[in-house]
């Protein structure tokens, strides 16, 4: 598992927390969440691999653009992360998704 200090490091960032929170609500590409907050593409990249290291974003899907470019597509993993500081530790605990959530998302996505 995923080291407390990793997670606390990566959630310390004001921009992957704002990547997480996009990607919870809805499945987007590296472009889109660039243009979204307003940072360099470069740096969204980034962000991701960070988030995709530490299992709270996963890729869902690549598209080939009529350019012949590959386009990943992320989403969020976790429905939840509880940080909690107590006898002079700290500790995260993350809630993932369940399957019956995961299912409740594909079929919402086909509803649109």
């Amino acid at each position: 598992m995923t080291d407390n200090d990793e997670i606390l490091s990566i959630l310390g960032d004001e921009y992957s927390r704002k990547i997480l929170s996009i990607l919870s609500k809805n499945e987007m590409n590296a472009q889109e969440i660039s243009e979204n907050l307003g940072i360099p593409s470069s740096t969204t990249y980034r962000k991701i691999k960070n988030l995709e290291n530490i299992k709270l974003v996963k890729k869902t899907k690549v598209i080939r653009t009529l350019e012949g470019l590959d386009e990943s597509y992320y989403k969020s993993l976790v429905s939840g992360i509880e940080i909690k500081f107590k006898d002079g530790e700290i500790s995260c605990k993350i809630e993932r998704f369940t399957m019956d959530q995961k299912i409740q998302r594909l079929w919402e996505k086909f509803s649109e």
